[in-house]
């Protein structure tokens, strides 16, 4: 962390695995601090580390104070908060600005009491038998072949319908109205009585009295005045 801040001593003790020593470096005493070296005694390479008692943050455990003086801090309110490139980019301003001696770290990695810690690694001065991968389960059958589709029952015709009887039609009955009977000629001397609709004229035409209706009533001119006035029921008198 920053030198401002209360120092929190890192030590890298070497990993002994089976009596070999692995994973352990040491920087040259009186040798300038790279700036990898300060992440990782920092906050072991955490870009998103904070130290809780004294608010230092980031990968290079920046302080808030520290922080808001670099140009790269614009947006940030504290170092975790940044991206890993805006970190690097605040770290190497300081750098230049300041030398390492800003961080406490520095001077524990110039005189070689800080080791980085490299990747572990697996050793065994006894031989051990390397277990065999275990066996791949082999996939289970891809989908279960389908139930056969059963066949749908086919399909009843449906009956023929009926057709419908013949309706008995009604024989046609042709009705002719009765002849009108035929009156026979009256006699050609006599009496006729008037019949409804009768005229002086049609009576002479129907008995063919000679003379015609003139006839007729100078035969009856004592009973009708008017040869265009008769009544049925009147009884004329027919000339022969």
């Amino acid at each position: 962390m920053m030198k401002t801040s209360t120092a929190i001593r890192r030590g890298a003790a070497a990993v002994v695995m089976g009596g070999v020593a692995v994973g352990a470096f040491a920087v040259p005493a009186n040798a300038a601090p790279s700036l990898d070296a300060i992440k990782q005694c920092e906050s072991g390479g955490d870009y998103q580390a904070l130290n809780a008692s004294s608010g230092a943050s980031g990968a290079y455990q920046f302080l808030d104070s520290t922080w808001a003086g670099m140009s790269q801090s614009a947006g940030y309110a504290h170092a975790a908060d940044a991206p890993a490139a805006v970190q690097d980019a605040a770290a190497a301003e300081l750098m230049a600005r300041s030398g390492a001696s800003q961080w406490e770290c520095s001077s524990m990695i110039s005189s070689g009491s800080y080791s980085a810690p490299a990747a572990a690694a697996s050793v065994s001065t006894q031989s051990s038998s390397v277990q065999e991968a275990a066996p791949v389960e082999q996939a289970a059958p891809a989908a279960q072949q389908a139930a056969p589709v059963k066949e749908t029952a086919p399909v009843q015709e449906t009956a023929p319908a009926q057709e419908s009887a013949p309706v008995a039609q009604a024989p046609v009955v042709e009705y002719s109205a009765p002849a009108a009977p035929v009156q026979q000629a009256a006699p050609a001397a006599g009496t006729y009585t008037v019949q409804a609709g009768d005229t002086l004229g049609t009576i002479a035409n129907k008995l063919g009295v000679n003379g015609g209706w003139e006839a007729l009533h100078a035969a009856n001119s004592g009973s009708v005045a008017d040869a265009n006035l008769i009544f049925p029921g009147q009884v004329l008198n027919i000339p022969a």
